[in-house]
């Protein structure tokens, strides 16, 4: 089902530190966003980012749920590109296979900004700009946490989203974060790989499995909290609550209230909310001829229970402001 959103008035843009300028007022234009799915909460947090942006420069915003299923998506995006979107904020679902996408938008003069699942290189040509987390960064945290705390090495077990070259980074992330923080980086074996889908029904099948088979395991490093969730589950399913660590990454709702709770060890934490909002942003300062960088990363942060019970347990994240920033200058 398709979803518009039209702002009620047209208000002038704030203009933020991080760059972001305000759109002229007497233009607005129309924004699709298309995330590969809505039914994770990470990507509802994106959309409300998005629809804050929208309301505040007076943007008509046009978006669907694809529901994971590729050729919806390219469907999707046909039927924006025929409601005459100026922009579009872009996830795909397969970072791989998407040029074709990308070039369907680029032939209709749609300005693409391309969030949080990056498109491979090769199709840079394709795209405006990109705003993603710093996703080797995401990996390397959750790696140093396994370096310092199994110091002797540890049995490890990934469940992965193999599609997104997203995912596919922070595990790469998270090994080179046991190499750079370990004595004996070689201590850390990886037994065994599942497919968890970034879903938690998904991994907990798959983490139950690995688990029946592989005992021994010591940590399992998932690419998302949701899917944390579903290795808490399995976990707990095997009678391992306390002998097997499991990290989560996004510093979702639902992971920190796992941390505070015991159940999961770490999250690296990302800023989906704020995503969501300078891709808007970012695409109006490209529609209107301003220069914009091409490439943004957004720094993350790691949540355990050192540190919880700093920060709200049913936030995502939140939008900067005027006194943040001063602070922040401060510091």
């Amino acid at each position: 089902m398709k979803r518009v959103l039209t702002a009620l008035a047209c208000a002038a843009a704030l203009t933020m530190a991080v760059g972001m300028t305000a759109m002229a007022e007497d233009k607005t234009y129309t924004i699709g966003f298309e995330p590969y799915t809505l039914t994770n909460e990470y990507f509802t947090a994106v959309l409300n980012g998005v629809q804050i942006a929208c309301e505040e420069t007076g943007c008509e915003l046009i978006y669907y749920d694809p529901q994971s299923d590729p050729t919806k998506q390219a469907s999707q995006v046909d039927d924006m590109i025929a409601a005459g979107i100026d922009a579009i904020i872009y996830l795909p679902y397969d970072s791989a296979s998407c040029r074709t996408v990308l070039q369907n938008l680029k032939d209709n003069d749609v300005t693409v900004v391309n969030i949080d699942t990056v498109v491979e290189e090769g199709d840079y040509d394709l795209v405006d700009a990109i705003i993603a987390s710093d996703n080797l960064q995401l990996g390397h945290l959750a790696g140093e946490w396994v370096a310092e705390h199994h110091p002797d090495g540890a049995n490890i077990a990934i469940a992965h989203l193999q599609t997104a070259e997203s995912c596919i980074i922070n595990v790469e992330g998270f090994w080179q974060g046991i190499a750079d923080t370990a004595a004996d980086p070689d201590a850390y074996k990886e037994i065994q790989v599942v497919e968890g889908g970034g879903d938690t029904e998904i991994t907990f099948s798959a983490i139950r499995d690995v688990l029946e088979a592989h005992p021994e395991i010591d940590v399992i490093y998932c690419i998302n909290d949701p899917s944390a969730y579903g290795a808490i589950q399995a976990v707990e399913d095997a009678g391992l609550t306390g002998k097997v660590d499991v990290l989560g990454k996004d510093g979702a709702p639902t992971g920190k209230h796992n941390i505070k709770d015991g159940k999961e060890v770490q999250s690296s934490a990302q800023r989906p909310t704020y995503m969501g909002y300078q891709a808007v942003y970012t695409a109006i300062d490209i529609l209107e001829g301003r220069e914009v960088e091409f490439n943004t990363a957004i720094p993350s942060y790691s949540i355990t229970a050192d540190n919880i019970d700093e920060f709200d347990l049913d936030a995502w994240d939140a939008l900067p402001t005027a006194e943040t920033e001063v602070e922040t200058e401060a510091e």
